[in-house]
């Protein structure tokens, strides 16, 4: 039995030992760093259909107020695409998340054309006179118009000329969001 009990003293540190051991690895685990930034949004395969399709915003309505929309088009005058999509309303998801439009339903789409830089043209006929279709198109042809020129939403002005049935009237805007 000596020698048992020799054995046991001999190795009675190494219960001790193990714990020890434990709490080392433990402590080399990651620690918090805290909120990183996630870097862009996932993305599918681009296949050739979508290849060459860039993307234009156009501005709803919604509980919250006006809201930007992307939808894609192809061709060179972004501002015409933006303002052809505002006037043919929210599609048909848009609607189901509570997007709406002061548009006039079956008006022309209003023409835009840069003026100079920092500004664009609009030309629109009856049925945008609202203060809610005209933000509309004013948001959508400063963004549309500031993208293609690499300037600022916030101080890219938007002349409209609205021809009613009346005189035509111009309004000078920026977009307020």
């Amino acid at each position: 039995m000596p020698h048992v009990t020799r054995l046991k003293r001999r190795h009675a540190h190494l219960p001790a030992l193990g714990v020890a051991l434990l709490l080392l690895l433990a402590a080399c685990a990651v620690t918090d760093t805290g909120p990183e930034p996630a870097g862009p949004p996932a993305a599918g395969p681009r296949d050739s259909a979508s290849a060459g399709t860039a993307v234009v915003h156009v501005y709803f309505y919604s509980a919250q107020g006006l809201e930007r929309v992307s939808r894609p088009y192809r061709g060179p005058d972004a501002t015409g695409a933006a303002l052809r999509e505002l006037a043919s309303g929210p599609d048909a998801a848009e609607r189901a998340r509570g997007l709406i439009s002061y548009a006039p339903a079956g008006a022309p789409a209003p023409v835009g054309t840069a003026q100079q830089p920092g500004s664009v043209r609009v030309f629109a006929l009856q049925g945008w006179e609202s203060r809610s279709a005209l933000r509309q198109l004013v948001c959508t042809a400063a963004d549309a118009a500031s993208t293609a020129q690499g300037t600022s939403l916030r101080t890219f002005r938007v002349k409209v000329r609205q021809v009613t049935s009346g005189d035509p009237v111009t309004v000078t805007r920026v977009c307020t969001l």
